[in-house]
């Protein structure tokens, strides 16, 4: 820039000798301040696209964090999936493992000797065998197989586990306990709760425990005939991770 400004003055004194035309000198000197107007256009033009070529490297490295933070957990489920998959070929059937929906009924899997809802992979606790009918005070029966249960729940392989009890009755209006309940979602809750607080005085930490009542709106079996609403009234055990 100091040597177009230089060689413009130069000229200027040449053209005071009388060597060229005055205009000629004045022209050049035109030229002169153009390419000084050019060359400072063009650093303000070079230094915003230098700027914009870094805001593009970081935006790119941030994304090939997030990329590689994605691939990381990918790989972590992936090796989950695997672990499962390896398990369950071994036989290991937990309570919560999963189980195809179009498995039949009849053959539906088991734990602990109880039935597991391929649904909602929880135990079935039938209510014939838990509670009088209409009632949810334990029968004695009753808390010998949560008993069975309470006593795996404990062990080395399902003690860090959280477990929820699922109440649920069939879609029958309430009969026999209507003074006590106002409806099935009532029933259903109580007995859940009858059976968390039985399984807390068997020793199961409450800071595992959890409960909900479905009332007739989660049927095991379709069906309002006596054998699907049988099968409906049940406690379902569910471990949770």
């Amino acid at each position: 820039m100091r040597s177009f400004r230089g060689l413009g003055v130069a000229l200027l004194v040449a053209a005071g000798a009388g060597c060229v035309p005055l205009s000629d000198y004045r022209a050049l000197e035109r030229q002169f301040d153009e390419q000084e107007k050019f060359v400072v256009a063009h650093k303000d033009t070079v230094r915003e696209l230098e700027r914009r070529e870094q805001a593009i490297t970081l935006r790119a490295r941030e994304q090939e964090q997030q990329l590689e933070l994605l691939r990381g957990r990918l790989d972590k489920s992936e090796t989950l999936r695997v672990r499962l998959e390896e398990r369950l070929r071994a036989g290991e059937a937990p309570a919560h493992a999963s189980v195809p929906a179009s498995t039949p009924r009849e053959e539906a899997p088991t734990v602990f000797g109880l039935e597991v809802n391929p649904e909602t992979r929880g135990l079935v606790l039938e209510s014939a065998l838990l509670f009088p009918p209409g009632r949810w005070e334990l029968k004695p029966e009753g808390r010998a197989a949560i008993d069975r249960v309470v006593a795996e729940l404990n062990g080395p392989r399902y003690r860090d586990r959280s477990i929820r009890i699922d109440g649920h009755t069939d879609d029958a209006p309430i009969q026999r306990s209507r003074d006590k309940n106002q409806s099935n979602w009532e029933l259903s809750a109580k007995r859940a709760l009858a059976v968390i607080h039985y399984m807390e005085e068997k020793g199961i930490d409450p800071n595992r425990l959890s409960f909900a009542g479905f009332g007739p709106h989660s049927p095991f079996q379709k069906g309002s005939d006596d054998k699907a609403r049988a099968r409906n009234r049940r406690v379902e055990v569910v471990l949770i991770q």
